[in-house]
């Protein structure tokens, strides 16, 4: 996979934003966006899979040639023929020219696919527990070239042409890996779902996939555990989920004008907005790096965490479609020009927390905890464990990747979240790494 967008040397970033076929992406996304979010009936939802699938196998297969001729242009033979058109000016008889097209088909390729995954979340009503248990597998990759494409298309149409049903294929998105498909049969004014694994040969067995997808279901069902390599069930609390996203589209509001603002946030926590477009309107490259360092500290200080315990920060930009249970930014309660700017990193936000104020807010609800991530530490991985919180003789464990959706990224209101911390201690029967599943989750999505 390329290096993220912030890895890149400057030039080659600016290569990549300012490519023809991003360019392009941007309009086709805002589209994309605008009519998911009009879907209301199985067949709104069977014409948009079919449009977003044709443009994903498109980019794909545009990547491929490139890799390609890439690929033969460095063991010196020559342009061929049959080379695929290529969408810059940039000259074609020089590999690096392919090579930056494939990486921009990439980029495009998840951001596309991030579509996907909100058309995902979409269907299952926003059921956050739904996406987490059935995305417990490696994903295979880019559909084109997959052996049990054709099988999947005819999967589809079949189902559409003979029963009206919609079926949501699993390879376009990113987030779903266990299972092939799901169908969905309306059921007065709901919906039942049901998992498929399509074979394309009858006769062979598919054992350990089974097993996983029923391992997956008795997750949602029951709190089972989890399928997959990490350990972890999913508990069902009575909190209805609360977040401060509404201040992150007041920020944007204010940013569009001003480029780049600061925002404390309730539960000790700084956001720092940026609106790219403008902040390179006003400034320079630099004076824009200065000035959004001016900003983050002002908002540290306004929401007096500075220098104040372990402060963990994250950034949004280029996170599209790279986590498969993170909530994907066209789900967002933002206005579609907004979360389109998200997903191409035109705009980009961050937010910062300080771990006193984590261990404050659980101290406010009977638990005792201790901050587990070192100061020296420069990076962290998703699995890797930051806290753990007790309560009597139970003990549960909160990794990274939990702090960084909910707390950060989702800006959960953080006595909430406690609360249900509080909750899954109180489960004795929800293991050392639960995680958590709010009530009425969909409200903060729909």
């Amino acid at each position: 996979m390329p290096p993220l967008l912030n890895n890149m040397p400057l030039e080659r970033a600016n290569r990549v934003v300012l490519h023809p076929i991003h360019q392009e992406a941007i309009a086709t996304l805002a589209q994309l966006v605008t009519a998911l979010r009009q879907c209301r009936t199985s067949e709104d939802y069977y014409q948009f899979q079919q449009d977003l699938l044709a443009k994903v196998l498109a980019v794909q297969t545009h990547r491929a040639g490139c890799r390609r001729i890439a690929k033969l242009l460095r063991q010196g033979k020559k342009l061929p023929a049959d080379a695929p058109e290529l969408r810059s000016s940039e000259p074609a008889i020089d590999p690096e020219t392919w090579d930056l097209e494939a990486d921009v088909c990439e980029r495009v390729d998840r951001q596309l696919r991030s579509i996907a995954d909100a058309l995902a979340w979409r269907v299952f009503n926003f059921d956050r527990r739904i996406i987490i248990a059935l995305s417990r597998n490696q994903h295979p990759g880019p559909m084109v070239g997959k052996k049990g494409l054709a099988a999947e298309r005819a999967f589809v149409a079949d189902w559409w042409r003979d029963d009206r049903r919609f079926v949501l294929l699993h390879d376009l998105t990113t987030c779903l890996s266990i299972g092939d498909a799901t169908s969905f049969r309306e059921v007065g004014n709901e919906y039942e779902a049901y998992l498929h694994e399509i074979k394309t040969d009858p006769h062979r067995k598919e054992s350990q996939q089974l097993r996983r997808q029923r391992m997956a279901e008795e997750a949602i069902r029951s709190s089972g555990p989890l399928p997959g390599g990490l350990s972890g069930r999913i508990v069902q609390l009575d909190l209805p989920y609360k977040t401060h996203l509404k201040l992150l589209a007041t920020a944007f509001d204010l940013a569009h004008d001003r480029g780049v603002q600061g925002i404390k946030v309730p539960g000790g926590r700084a956001l720092v907005v940026s609106d790219i477009v403008r902040g390179n309107d006003l400034w320079s490259e630099q004076e824009f790096v200065d000035r959004t360092a001016q900003v983050h500290y002002q908002a540290l200080k306004r929401a007096h965490i500075l220098e104040v315990g372990h402060s963990v920060y994250v950034q949004s930009n280029d996170l599209v479609a790279r986590s498969p249970t993170m909530p994907p930014w066209a789900i967002y309660p933002l206005p579609p020009s907004l979360v389109v700017k998200l997903i191409t990193d035109y705009a980009m936000y961050s937010v910062t927390m300080s771990s006193e104020s984590l261990l404050a807010a659980l101290r406010d609800v009977g638990l005792s905890a201790e901050w587990t991530l070192a100061r020296d530490q420069a990076t962290v991985r998703p699995d890797q464990v930051v806290l753990r919180a007790h309560h009597g003789a139970r003990t549960i464990e909160l990794r990274w990747a939990e702090v960084q959706r909910r707390l950060l990224l989702e800006m959960a209101d953080l006595p909430t979240w406690s609360a249900g911390v509080a909750q899954l201690l109180d489960h004795n029967d929800s293991g050392r790494h639960p995680w958590q599943s709010f009530a009425d989750e969909w409200k903060v999505w729909m």
